[in-house]
C-alpha cells in the first residue's frame, strides 16, 4: 500500500479523529461513529497518480474550480483606477508526480505595492526636471511630492483564506 502523506483523504481522517476527540469530551449529542474495516487494499499506482495529478482525474477539476472561485473574488475585491491590475489577476495550474500547483497572482509592477501597501516615501522626477499633475482642477508641477503612503488590499490572500479553508467536494 502507497502512502499519500498530504492527501485529501489523509485531511478528512483529520478532521474526524478531532470530531471524535470532541464528541468524547461531551461536545455532541447523539452522535455515532461509522467503523469501516477492509480485508484487502490494493492500490494501482498509476491509476492513483491518474486521479491525483492529472487533468482527467477529478482532484484537477475540484482544485480547478477553487482556484477559478478564488481568482473571480480577487478581481471583485482589488482596487480599480483603469483596470489594468483586475485584468492582470490570473490562474495557472500545474502537476506533475510530486502533485498539482496553483499559482495565482497579478503581473503589473505595482501589484505588490498595493497589496502589502507602501510607507510614507518621496517621489521625485527622473527623467524631467518636474513632476505634473492635476489636482482637481489645478494643474501642479513640482520637483518632489511627499506620498503619504497606502493601505494593504490583501485582494489575493484573502479570498485564499476563504475558499481554501472549506472541504473539496469532489463530485
Amino acid at each position: 500500500m502507497y502512502g499519500l502523506p498530504d492527501s485529501i483523504g489523509g485531511y478528512y481522517a483529520k478532521r474526524y479523529l478531532k470530531s471524535l476527540k470532541y464528541m468524547r469530551k461531551g461536545g455532541g449529542r447523539g452522535f455515532i461513529p461509522l467503523v469501516y474495516s477492509t480485508y484487502r487494499v490494493r492500490l494501482y499506482k498509476a491509476r492513483l497518480r491518474t486521479i491525483l495529478n492529472t487533468p482527467a482525474g477529478k482532484l484537477w477539476w475540484a482544485l480547478e474550480r477553487r482556484g477559478n472561485a478564488i481568482v473571480r473574488s480577487a478581481k471583485r475585491q482589488v482596487g480599480v483606477q483603469t483596470g489594468a491590475l483586475r485584468a492582470s489577476i490570473h490562474m495557472r495550474h500545474s502537476g506533475n508526480v510530486t502533485g498539482q500547483y496553483l499559482w495565482i497572482g497579478a503581473k503589473k509592477s505595482y501589484a505588490y505595492m498595493h497589496h502589502e501597501g507602501t510607507r510614507p516615501h518621496v517621489i521625485t522626477a527622473k527623467e524631467s526636471p518636474v513632476l505634473v499633475f492635476r489636482s482637481g482642477t489645478r494643474l501642479i508641477k513640482t520637483p518632489t511630492v511627499n506620498h503619504p503612503g497606502t493601505r494593504p488590499n490583501r485582494y489575493l490572500t484573502t479570498p485564499m483564506r476563504t475558499h481554501l479553508v472549506r472541504p473539496i467536494n469532489i463530485r
